[in-house]
């Protein structure tokens, strides 16, 4: 049997293949860069994005061009395509919370419950085959919509929304300021793709979703080698790089009112705990500090930028009017490590030495920071915490 395929659905198929193609390219590159946050999130997301492409592509052609035979692939096409679009939102979802470090990413069982919405529309899907409540053919070879077919329209909906409101809240806490356009291009990003989503839903000829997929994951892929330029893979923290060029931007516009602060924090006797306790533990003693310094941020009036400067050292840059705000700072920071290192249980006792530095208005970066690192060391030597 011969089949004509005009050239609208010519081009509907070679956009959804065009669109599957550049997912896998997007696989292979994550491949090679373990360094991503969220990768396996992000990975199975461009994964479900090909799975969503290939079976709108292989349904196009099951229904518009079909003999009888061709129901159940027709049928089957639509249920992966469905299915493909809650995971794609839940993995959506699941990244970034990856990507904003929040308490939830860290809890691996809410992450696995999380998905839970996948498994039930799938399970559905198996049972629509039966009754049809979802999607249908029916005698004449003819694809319909049932009566709960908006259901993973809604589900996407809700995934969306909340991811939304999640990242533009973060966006605006007081110790995501550095990060704050970070945060809320994460909380625009699912806006284009539920819109293109909805279109196609009531325009399902128009191939939108696929063009618009494939963006939203070229510039998520962006970002993703943004965040690994600019972020310590470990801790979460900035990293040198990106913490020089703070400080110079923090510099450029500095104001009279406020001064720039640095402290420039060492641990004590870090390669002691790697030589006792092993180098997973020394790793969990660079987190907990590092989640000690971000915890203590928080509701900080003044603007902050905080670094892993380099093995065990930290940094912390400070723009404030007030004058005993780092010295508070680092206290708050000595007091959540030693609540920390009881919650998980380290086995050994975690503390620091800090130097600070204050910027006279016209010194260089370089200058800046040295003053900071000799002053800690000469703490470091008058308590006795020399390496």
């Amino acid at each position: 049997m011969r089949i004509a395929i005009s050239l609208p659905d010519i081009l509907y198929l070679e956009i959804n293949l065009f669109g599957a193609a550049i997912m896998l390219i997007l696989i292979l590159k994550l491949i090679k860069s373990s360094r991503v946050k969220g990768q396996m999130a992000f990975s199975r997301l461009l994964a479900w994005q090909m799975v969503l492409f290939f079976s709108d592509a292989l349904s196009k052609v099951s229904q518009d061009y079909k003999p009888d035979f061709l129901d159940a692939i027709l049928l089957l096409s639509k249920s992966f395509y469905f299915i493909a679009i809650v995971a794609i939102t839940c993995e959506c979802f699941v990244y970034f919370e990856y990507c904003r470090n929040s308490a939830l990413s860290r809890k691996k069982r809410f992450m696995i419950w999380m998905r839970i919405s996948v498994w039930f529309y799938a399970a559905l899907t198996v049972l629509n085959i039966r009754f049809g409540f979802l999607f249908y053919v029916d005698q004449h070879g003819k694809y319909n919509r049932g009566d709960f077919f908006p259901l993973p329209f809604l589900l996407c909906t809700i995934y969306s929304v909340v991811s939304m409101i999640r990242s533009i809240t973060d966006a605006f806490k007081m110790d995501n300021y550095a990060d704050r356009g970070y945060f809320l291009s994460l909380g625009l990003f699912p806006v284009i793709p539920m819109v293109a989503g909805y279109i196609q839903y009531y325009f399902p000829d128009i191939p939108l979703l696929c063009p618009v997929l494939s963006t939203f994951s070229i510039l998520i892929y962006i970002n993703a080698m943004e965040q690994v330029i600019f972020m310590d893979p470990l801790t979460g923290l900035n990293n040198r790089r990106c913490f020089i060029h703070g400080l110079v931007s923090m510099m450029k516009n500095s104001s009279g009112s406020e001064k720039l602060y640095f402290a420039m924090i060492d641990l004590n006797h870090f390669k002691s705990i790697n030589d006792t306790y092993g180098h997973n533990t020394g790793d969990s003693a660079l987190l907990l500090m590092a989640d000690a310094m971000m915890t203590c941020t928080d509701h900080m009036g003044s603007h902050s930028i905080l670094c892993r400067y380099g093995g065990d050292e930290f940094a912390v840059l400070l723009a404030s009017a007030d004058e005993n705000e780092m010295n508070r700072y680092l206290e708050k920071v000595e007091d959540r490590i030693r609540i920390l290192t009881k919650e998980r249980c380290l086995p050994c006792e975690i503390t620091f030495s800090a130097g600070i530095s204050i910027w006279d208005g016209s010194e260089e970066p370089d200058s800046f920071i040295e003053r900071a690192d000799r002053e800690m060391y000469r703490v470091k030597a008058r308590t006795g915490n020399c390496r």
